[in-house]
């Protein structure tokens, strides 16, 4: 199986990392509402992939159907290329944007 991030790109993203990135709650303790809430976005922004737009930031997402020949082609060239299929879906429709 692939990893899902390269090294390199795995060590920039933690080295953006803080401790406020991690909190942690002793579990005798008391948590108020505005704790739980900072625990909560805590786990939400660590959740996912990193985001393409920015850092701490949602990164719009959709989903599109593929014919099922243009759906093997795509995996074939991420199999080649050892690339996500949705870096080469983002690479292609910027390359298309621009020709437009």
């Amino acid at each position: 199986m692939k990893p899902k991030m390269t090294p390199s790109a795995a060590a920039r993203a933690l080295a953006k990392l803080t401790d406020q990135d991690f909190p942690t709650v002793d579990v005798d303790q008391e948590v108020d509402e505005a704790q739980a809430v900072r625990l909560v976005e805590a786990g939400r922004r660590a959740a996912g992939r990193p985001s393409l737009t920015a850092p701490g930031t949602h990164s719009p997402q959709i989903t599109l159907r593929l014919p099922a020949q243009l759906d093997a082609g795509l995996a074939n060239a991420a199999a080649r290329t050892g690339r996500r299929r949705s870096e080469l879906v983002r690479e292609a429709l910027d390359q298309y944007l621009a020709r437009i």
